[in-house]
C-alpha cells in the first residue's frame, strides 16, 4: 500500500465508474490498495446507471443484472461488504414467435422445451437438441464459422433460428450470423451454471451507489465530473494520470497501476495513441469486430402492456425490436403511482453496416404491431440510439481485447476486454476479476 497520502498519489486510479471500473476498484480496495475512481459523469453506473425522467427511475442501459453467488459482480460486492439491493427474476422470460409465446418454466427444462416450441415437432426438436447437448458437453465448436453456420449444418427450421436470433440479440447485442459458435456455447456453459439474475430494487444508480459507499467507508476515493485527459506513460510504465481538475485545467495523478474503464480503443488514445503500444496489440485492436450499437426505448402508459408477468420477454419474430420489459411490476418504486414504466431494446440487423435511424424507426413501429395503440397511448422517455464511444458494448461478444497491455501497469476492463462466455454486466465484472488478479501478481 502507498505510505504517501498526498491528496495525488494513490496505488491505483481507475478510469470510468462503469461496472467493469467499479468492480476492479472493489477488488483492489479490498486487497489493500489505495484506490482513486475518477468518472467525467456526476453519476456512477456508466451503462449500469439510472436517471430520473418523469420521476421515473429510467436505465441507461442495463436490466437483468447478475447477482448469484458465482457472479463476479456478487463477488466485488462481497470483497468490501456492499449490500445487493436486487429483486430476483431468475427463470421469468417469456419468447414470442409469429406462431406463440412461450414461457420458461419455473422447474427447469426450459431449453428443450423453446426448441420445441419453436419447431412444433418433437422429433426434429430431440434431434437437434442433442446435437445442442453434444457441443455443450462433449465437442464445442470453435470460433471459426457463426452460431448461425452452426445451426444450418443441423436444421432447415427457420423458427428455430429466429428463436435463437431474439436470444442472440437481445442478450449478447449481436446477432446469430456474428455471433462465433464457439462463444455461444461458452456463453450458454457460462450463462447455465447456478447463475441468477435480478433488477436493482431502487435503479441501477442506487446499486453502484451503494457500492461506492462501501469503497469509500474502506478508504477508496471518487472524483466524479473530472473526465481523464491523458495516461502517463514513461519507460514504457504508466506513471499516473491527467485529469480535469474542474476549472478548466489539468491535474497530475501519481499511480503505479491505471485501469481503464473507457474502452479499448479510447484507452490507447489516452496512452499517447497507437506508437506507444506494441505492434500486435494495435493489430488484435482493429482486426477485430468492435463496438455493437443498441437501441434503448423507454416509455410510460397508465396501465401495462403484459398482465401478471414481471420478468422480461424475448422477440424473435421482429427485424429490430428484441426485448421487453416492465420494471414496474418488478419493483414498484421504479415509477410514480398509476404509471407503468416500460423499457424496450432493439438492435440493428446487422451489427457492422447499418443505418441506426431506420432500426430505431423500424423498432418503434414493431412495438406497435407487437401492441397494437401504444404510439398514440405512451408517454416515451428515451428513444435513444447507443453507438460511437458510448455503444451498447464495446466490443462483440467473441472478440474481446485481454484485461493486460503491453504497458506495463495498464490494463483494461469492461465490455470491451469480456473473458470468454461473458457478456454484458457480468462480463465487465468479470474483466476486473481477471485484471486484478493480474495486478495481485504485482502487488507487494
Amino acid at each position: 500500500m502507498t505510505d504517501n497520502h498526498d491528496s495525488n498519489t494513490f496505488d491505483a486510479v481507475i478510469i470510468g465508474a462503469g461496472m467493469g471500473g467499479m468492480c476492479a476498484a472493489a477488488r483492489l480496495t479490498a486487497m489493500g490498495m489505495r484506490v482513486l475512481v475518477v468518472e467525467k459523469s456526476r453519476h456512477l453506473g456508466g451503462r449500469c446507471g439510472h436517471r430520473l425522467r418523469d420521476d421515473n427511475i429510467v436505465t441507461t442501459g442495463a436490466l437483468m443484472v447478475p447477482m448469484g453467488p458465482r457472479s463476479a459482480i456478487r463477488e466485488a460486492f462481497d470483497a468490501v461488504g456492499a449490500e445487493m439491493n436486487m429483486v430476483d427474476i431468475t427463470g421469468r422470460l417469456r419468447y414470442r414467435l409469429t406462431h406463440g409465446d412461450y414461457d420458461l418454466p419455473p422447474g427447469g427444462g426450459g431449453l428443450y422445451g423453446m426448441i420445441e416450441f419453436a419447431m412444433q415437432d418433437s422429433a426434429e426438436a430431440q434431434t437437434l437438441f442433442q446435437h445442442i447437448q453434444a457441443a455443450l458437453t462433449g465437442w464445442t465448436p470453435v470460433d471459426s464459422i457463426s452460431i448461425r453456420e452452426w445451426f444450418d449444418q443441423y436444421t432447415d427450421n427457420e423458427e428455430v433460428k429466429n428463436l435463437f436470433q431474439g436470444y442472440c440479440a437481445a442478450l449478447m447485442g449481436i446477432n446469430l450470423h456474428e455471433v462465433p459458435a464457439g462463444e455461444f456455447f461458452r456463453f450458454l456453459k457460462y450463462s447455465s451454471k447456478g447463475s441468477r439474475f435480478g433488477m436493482a430494487a431502487k435503479g441501477n444508480g442506487a446499486l453502484m451507489q451503494d457500492l461506492a459507499d462501501a469503497l469509500q467507508r474502506r478508504g477508496a476515493e471518487f472524483r466524479c465530473g473530472r473526465g481523464c485527459k491523458g495516461i502517463v506513460v514513461e519507460d514504457g510504465r504508466v506513471a499516473g494520470v491527467a485529469i480535469s481538475d474542474g476549472d478548466g485545467g489539468e491535474e497530475r495523478i501519481e499511480a503505479r497501476w491505471v485501469v481503464s474503464n473507457t474502452g479499448p480503443d479510447r484507452t490507447v488514445e489516452l496512452a499517447g495513441g497507437e506508437a506507444v503500444f506494441e505492434r500486435s496489440y494495435i493489430e488484435q485492436l482493429k482486426a477485430g469486430p468492435s463496438a455493437a450499437p443498441i437501441l434503448h426505448v423507454s416509455f410510460t402508459l397508465d396501465r401495462p402492456l403484459l398482465e401478471n408477468f414481471d420478468g422480461c420477454m424475448v422477440f424473435g419474430n421482429n427485424r429490430n425490436f428484441i426485448y421487453l420489459e416492465i420494471p414496474t411490476l418488478i419493483a414498484p418504486g421504479i415509477s410514480p403511482p398509476g404509471q407503468y414504466l416500460h423499457t424496450a431494446y432493439g438492435a440493428p440487423e446487422d451489427a457492422a453496416d447499418y443505418d441506426l435511424d431506420e432500426a430505431l424507426a423500424n423498432t418503434l413501429r414493431e412495438l406497435e404491431a407487437n401492441f397494437p395503440g401504444i404510439s398514440a397511448d405512451a408517454n416515451f422517455l428515451v428513444r435513444a440510439k447507443h453507438r460511437g464511444a458510448s455503444p451498447g458494448m464495446h466490443r462483440w461478444a467473441g472478440y474481446g481485447m485481454p484485461q493486460n497491455t503491453p504497458i506495463r501497469g495498464l490494463y483494461n476492463v469492461g465490455d470491451g476486454c469480456a473473458p470468454p462466455g461473458t457478456i454484458g454486466t457480468e462480463s465487465a465484472a468479470a474483466s476486473a476479476r481477471e485484471a486484478a488478479a493480474m495486478i495481485a501478481a504485482e502487488y507487494p
